[in-house]
């Protein structure tokens, strides 16, 4: 076996040490305590305390106490011996990044007492001084939940959209009423957040993860970029023996949705019997037949055909990571890499949906790449003092393609490519406006209306063979230097770092089976047929690939704006972590630098240019933006038991840079004789900013058993992008016009009261319990929210109004409730386990209407009933469930089957309601004088296509689920 081992293991590390090669905003942990005799409680003096399997140690001082510093965050055993003395090893100290773990030892002169304790998980970190919550492993191991995502949105203050990210994707969450764009996902200490829409495309396999850090607001000064919230993922290290896991899932079985994932893991030393060289590598692969399950089903009677199923609607996801750790004596190197790959469709109303009853693979599909890597050395100067320099390199791709052509733009719009690909007859060619026959006449409906090329015949969904012909390409790559320096002066912890990042934002999206418009004018080169589609591209050649080393300059006037865009972010930081016994002072200054390397108009007022095309003269760069955030934490452990805790911060993020940016042809639509006044882009947008106040404690329950946590929090936002419209007075002929670009006008207030009630383990049983009932009002719930008011008031300024915001979800409960038997009790349930996952929200707000027509523009002539989100939808309800049997094959081989069953109820949980109703199956338009009179003329076949566009399966959440694993575990294997 050990032959067979060794091979295995050589050929794991070979294909896996390419990605191997991650820390930036990582913080590490810090153990303090004393050591003293069990009897006379008299310190020991030089004492040594050690962590078990790192280089990591310390000795007591003349009055037995102790500290140890640059601890990455994990679960370790400590050591502690003296002499005379038995020696004693705690097990289980869970450390978590930027605070004190308080270990207090007894050692005692009786060599017959137990050598080994387990520690008892705390139940809230002591030392705190905002909220932080952690999940460790063996909680995620056996929750019926599954991504850092969705993790995450079980805790206090969070707020989420049952069923968004589908099965495969990252769930949108909203922290303490900010917007998804404010949370901030960290990976082994690096940023996964891309610049170009602040979103995170980062995975990492639950058995990869040791340690998820979730802080909802009050984070030291090292942070930047998130103004709600740090979600702090921190994955397995390698142990001095060889482990193996092997995990399958699927629901083959059980139902049409076909959700099937493999995960492997392997870790160990490098040598047999050399802890100071590890690593721990990971992959995972899922796939997907229907990555967002219908509670209803999708049902066509004009054509008698339903789907109890997406087609079509197809994902399929790598996850791969990997850590090598290496310590060398007072010198530590982390390696790490991180690699996801996402393919998938995207339905959604009015556009995916309209595509299933004709036929569904002619849906946009996407894909999503992100891959990170990063280096930290660490050296420990002395007893008190370290430093840590990070270099990290991270890159993010999307692209948005005919699945069919995907990055061949060429064949978007050539019939015949449509016709040899495909091995159908269609007479559109992709861009014109109207549908004809084979004569090229064009196609009426019963009304007598051409039928608009995007119809069939009752106008309502796609015809067969149709499709957007939109493509789009963005990345963002950056590359990242960091530098911390600790020193423990006393009482103080002292922490200065300084850091510098480089992004290169990409961008480029085109309707590109218009080059057909083109293919007669055969003197035309590729790109200048594609200058004439005035496409929004920067940083991408004409076919919108990047080409390594082009200058992308064609010696035009605006050349500077075919070029990628590359912001540079910088920041330093001090902080001061003032212990004493009854006190946590926390004070730190955090400094941003943005320098967006935007360009903006010389003279806003004059968008027009005198009425000629824009040339460079008409732009500026951007000055440097510079920030300064002042925190203060405080914490009062008034007892051993009881822990009061205040703070205040400022936090600054860059706004969306897809919202700043735009490329050579973008203000095209601003030239006389033309009227395009959307635009979605301001080069001169500003950081967004909060200001928060939270205030809470923390009570020891049940003689320790049970722990209750209580805050209350303010926040203060302001600087918020959304669109706004603009008025002036053009230069030739004195005409006023108008143009909607975004601005930082948007502001909010939010505030709320958490409760959690964590229980310990009691016969068995142990429980979470996690309420928020918040209130999150503001101007705006996103970039683009305004944007109705905006073409509502065309001639004045649209009103800004404090109203609640789209995600005002005024309660959520979340229980998490655990049974396990350990080994050797209670007979044949011995290693059982049983995880219930209990879920409630009050529903979300929508503004009411008069009417809603699916097929009008609704947004902008429907009549308001009530101010703005004052309606509410339905509340909801949801359980969770996971079974797992655990069998001891050996004394290191385990098998688990397991039993995974979402929303076990079935509960028909409606998360989207029709602003005409309230209802999530009717808009109820058909009953109007107008649908009477639209049904009267058009026939029974377009009502039915009606009521089957207004049955829209995603306004409900997920059906029940039900999903087999079975886990193989190979532990503690020695060579």
């Amino acid at each position: 076996m050990n032959k067979y081992f060794t091979n295995l293991l050589a050929s794991f590390i070979f294909v896996f040490m390419p990605v191997s090669i991650l820390f930036a905003q990582m913080g590490v942990g810090k153990i303090t305590g004393n050591v003293t005799d069990a009897v006379t409680k008299e310190p020991l003096i030089g004492a040594n305390i050690v962590i078990l399997n790192t280089n990591l140690g310390a000795a007591t001082d003349i009055d037995g106490n102790y500290y140890i510093l640059n601890i990455t965050p994990g679960t370790y055993d400590v050591k502690v011996s003296y002499v005379g003395y038995a020696s004693k090893t705690i097990q289980e100290v869970r450390v978590v990044g930027n605070i004190t773990y308080e270990l207090n030892i007894e050692l005692s002169t009786d060599f017959s007492l137990p050598e080994i304790i387990v520690e008892d998980k705390k139940l809230f970190e002591s030392k705190a001084t905002n909220t932080v919550k952690v999940v460790d492993a063996d909680q995620i191991s056996r929750m019926p939940v599954r991504g850092v995502a969705n993790i995450s949105s079980l805790q206090a203050g969070v707020v989420v959209l049952e069923g968004s990210g589908g099965q495969s994707g990252n769930a949108s969450i909203n922290v303490r009423g900010g917007r998804s764009g404010e949370v901030l996902y960290i990976i082994d200490g690096v940023p996964q957040n891309n610049l170009y829409n602040r979103s995170s495309a980062s995975q990492v396999s639950n058995s990869a993860i040791d340690q998820i850090s979730f802080q909802v607001g009050g984070y030291e000064a090292k942070y930047g970029q998130a103004q709600s919230g740090i979600v702090s993922v921190t994955t397995k290290s390698g142990q001095p023996t060889y482990n193996i896991l092997a995990d399958v899932v699927t629901s083959t079985f059980t139902d049409k949705f076909g959700y099937n994932l493999y995960t492997g893991t392997l870790s160990g030393p490098f040598l047999p019997d050399n802890s100071n060289h590890t690593f721990f590598l990971s992959a995972e692969r899922q796939w997907s037949l229907d990555d967002r399950p219908l509670a209803i089903p999708f049902e066509f009677p004009s054509i008698e055909k339903t789907y109890d199923y997406t087609p079509d609607n197809n994902s399929d996801a790598w996850r791969l990571s990997g850590k090598t750790t290496h310590r060398m004596g007072d010198f530590s190197l982390i390696l790490s890499g991180l690699y996801n790959a996402r393919n998938y469709t995207i339905f959604s109303l009015g556009t995916g949906t309209q595509f299933i009853k004709q036929d569904s693979k002619f849906a946009d599909g996407f894909s999503e790449s992100n891959y990170s890597f990063n280096a930290r050395l660490s050296h420990t100067f002395s007893s008190n003092t370290f430093w840590n320099i990070n270099i990290g390199y991270r890159s993010y791709e999307f692209k948005r393609f005919n699945p069919f052509f995907k990055d061949n733009l060429a064949a978007y719009g050539d019939s015949l490519t449509w016709i040899n690909t495909l091995g159908i007859h269609l007479y559109g060619d992709g861009y014109r406006t109207a549908r004809v026959d084979e004569n090229n006449i064009p196609i009426r409906n019963a009304m007598g209306d051409v039928i608009a090329a995007n119809s069939d015949e009752t106008g309502i969904f796609r015809p067969y063979g149709w499709a957007t012909g939109l493509y789009q390409h963005r990345g963002d790559d950056a590359v990242n230097v960091d530098l911390d320096i600790t020193s423990q002066l006393g009482n103080h912890l002292l922490e200065f770092g300084a850091g510098i990042s480089q992004d290169v934002v990409r961008g480029y999206g085109v309707y590109a089976h218009q080059y057909a418009l083109y293919n007669d004018s055969t003197h035309l080169t590729k790109e200048e047929k594609f200058k004439k589609l005035e496409p929004f591209v920067y940083g991408y050649d004409v076919t919108g690939q990047n080409k390594i080393g082009s200058d992308f300059n064609d010696g035009s006037e605006l050349a500077p704006l075919q070029r990628p865009y590359k912001p540079i972010i910088g920041y330093f930081y001090f902080q001061d972590r003032f212990e004493l016994k009854d006190l946590v002072l926390n004070i730190g200054l955090r400094t941003d630098f943005f320098d967006f390397k935007s360009y903006e108009l010389r003279n806003p007022e004059i968008p027009y240019a005198n009425g000629q095309y824009f040339t460079m003269n008409d732009f500026k760069r951007r000055d440097v933006i510079v920030e300064v955030s002042p925190r203060i934490g405080i914490g009062f452990p008034v007892t051993e038991g009881t822990v009061f805790h205040a703070q205040y911060g400022r936090f600054i993020q860059a706004p969306i840079l897809n919202d700043v940016y735009f490329g050579p042809y973008d203000y095209n639509g601003f030239l006389p004789g033309r009227f395009d006044p959307q635009n979605g882009f301001n080069g001169s947008l500003k950081p967004e900013e909060t200001t928060q106040y939270e205030l809470g404690f923390r009570q020891l329950l049940a003689d320790g058993h049970a722990a209750l946590n209580v805050t209350v929090f303010y926040k203060n936002i302001r600087d918020l992008v959304n669109v706004q419209m603009h008025q002036w007075r053009q230069m030739e002929g004195g005409s006023i016009r108008t143009a909607i670009y975004p601005e930082n006008t948007d502001f909010g207030t939010t505030k709320g009261l958490l409760f959690s009630l964590d229980v310990t383990r009691l016969s068995f049983f142990s429980l979470t319990a996690q309420y928020t009932y918040q209130i999150a009002e503001g101007t705006g719930s996103s970039t683009s929210s305004s944007q109705t008011s905006v073409f509502r008031n065309l001639d004045n300024l649209p009103p800004k109004v404090i109203a609640p915001l789209s995600f005002d979800q005024k309660h959520t409960l979340v229980v998490n409730l655990d049974f396990y038997v350990p080994k050797g009790e209670l007979g044949i349930f011995e290693m059982f386990n049983a995880n219930f996952l209990f879920s409630f929200n009050s529903g979300r707000p929508y503004t009411p209407v008069t009417q809603w027509n699916l097929l009008g523009d609704n947004s902008i002539l429907a009549e308001n009933l009530g101010y703005i989100n004052s309606a509410y939808g339905p509340s909801s309800f949801r359980i969770d469930l996971k079974l797992e049997k655990s069998f001891m094959i050996d004394d290191f081989i385990s098998i688990s089957p397991y039993l995974w069953i979402e929303n076990l109820l079935d509960a028909d949980n409606v998360i989207g309601v029709y602003r005409s109703t309230g209802d999530p199956l009717t808009t109820d338009w058909l009953n109007t004088p107008n649908g009477r009179n639209a049904v009267k003329l058009a026939g029974e076949s377009w009502r039915q296509d009606y009521e089957s566009l207004e049955r829209n399966p995603w306004n409900f959440g997920i059906p029940r689920l039900i999903k087999l694993g079975i886990k193989v575990n190979f532990n503690n294997i020695s060579l």
